[in-house]
């Protein structure tokens, strides 16, 4: 059994080590070589590979013996040192990059607490997030409270008022795909897009929420929890977000350059960015009267809901949106445990206005300081778009940020300064 084994990881090693570099161009072999230790590190945490669209072959999460992270650590550290040996290009300096932040990423792995959340997000995405802006939380706070007048706790006015727009259970997949393919017809207005390319939306009670999963060949697949688009205004983001101007735009906007690209990690700079990117997108797509016709036209008729409601359900709507500054802070302080589980969870329902803290907790003890890239990188995207810009085509812009994979906007410490000039 042990000289099985050993057997097996002698061939595992010679797979990721050697085989590449038989190929011509020492970059070539190199960008080979990270693939297949980027996908042996999905076969110890599935998770963590986004995607894969790659040579079949050199997809290692199905193959060989389970690696060990000592392993894949030292593995590349040496292909880091010969990556750094090859002669300078935009593509050395790239692949460069992600073997520095998937060395971070498995350090986290390692020792999860080792790092303070600012830390952790500086270390694994370069991201630097700017000082909460506690005024601007109790701005959108007070907005909202004026929005739902009446007895009882905030809380409980909005729990009730989203309980009046509760799109139907057996509409809900209707109005997704209506919104969804309003977002495509809006961003096709403003980005090419190949004739071919389609989004497969696959619905499952076992997704937690809605999960994009681009797969080549100008296809992505989008799993979705019907719970997860419950509301129009939610429908619309969802749509939005994973979809167009979204996950799959931005893969299909991405100049895919060699083998490297057909990997995603999860928590990866590249991924931050693109959440940001996301999030900031849907804004693009649906100016404010451009949404508010398009919500009470259209979705509000299919949902079944009084067109005279929509204003005030798109105003409490963006008031929420606008409380996800609040989230940050209470995140960053119970991942650094200054907050217990039970605090946080308060703290996100009534300072926030979650609706599903224990899921966002979760996701935050499992994915660490990814979960700034819905919020800080958010803004620091929209920012830069904004600057770029100025009064010309966002559109452009937002496109270059995601095509180019400009994650140096990240490491602005101020949103719209720095790489945003």
């Amino acid at each position: 059994m042990k000289r099985a084994l050993a057997v097996a990881l002698v061939l595992f090693a010679s797979c990721v080590q050697a085989a590449p570099d038989s190929l011509p161009n020492p970059l070539d072999g190199q960008a080979r070589r990270f693939v297949m230790l980027a996908t042996a590190l999905g076969h110890l945490y599935p998770r963590e590979v986004d995607a894969y669209w790659g040579p079949p072959e050199l997809d290692m999460r199905a193959r060989g013996p389970m690696p060990t992270l000592a392993g894949l650590h030292h593995d590349l550290i040496q292909l880091r040192g010969a990556v750094a040996g090859d002669a300078p290009s935009p593509r050395r300096d790239r692949l460069a990059g992600r073997l520095d932040h998937l060395l971070a990423l498995l350090d986290v792995i390692a020792k999860p607490r080792a790092l303070s959340f600012d830390d952790e997000a500086k270390a694994v995405y370069g991201l630097v997030a700017p000082p909460s802006d506690s005024a601007a939380q109790a701005r959108a706070r007070k907005a909202l409270d004026s929005l739902l007048p009446g007895h009882g706790d905030l809380t409980s006015r909005l729990a009730a008022w989203r309980a009046r727009f509760m799109i139907p259970d057996y509409r809900r997949r209707a109005v997704f795909l209506r919104a969804l393919a309003e977002c495509r017809a809006r961003t096709l207005a403003h980005w090419q897009l190949p004739a071919d390319e389609q989004v497969e939306v696959a619905w499952g009670a076992d997704v937690p929420a809605a999960w994009q999963r681009y797969q080549g060949h100008d296809r992505s697949r989008l799993e979705i929890n019907p719970a997860a688009v419950a509301d129009p205004g939610t429908a619309l983001d969802v749509a939005c977000h994973e979809g167009y101007p979204g996950h799959h735009a931005q893969f299909l906007a991405m100049a895919m350059g060699g083998v490297e690209d057909s990997v995603v990690i999860l928590r990866s700079p590249g991924q931050v960015l693109r959440e940001g990117a996301a999030n900031a997108g849907v804004d693009l797509a649906f100016p404010p009267a451009a949404r508010l016709a398009f919500t009470r036209d259209v979705l509000f008729a299919m949902a079944g809901f009084a067109p005279r409601d929509a204003a005030r359900f798109l105003a409490v709507h963006r008031a929420v949106t606008d409380l996800s500054l609040s989230v940050m802070p209470i995140l960053r302080d119970y991942r650094d445990g200054r907050l217990a589980s039970g605090d946080a969870m308060a703290h996100l329902v009534l300072d926030a206005q979650v609706s599903s803290p224990e899921a966002l907790l979760e996701f935050t003890r499992d994915f660490g300081a990814y979960v700034a890239g819905y919020t800080v990188a958010r803004d620091m995207v929209a920012a830069c778009v904004a600057a770029r810009a100025g009064k010309g085509d966002r559109w452009a812009a937002l496109r270059a940020i995601v095509a180019d994979r400009d994650i140096a906007i990240l490491a602005s410490a101020t949103p719209g300064a720095g790489a945003c000039r």
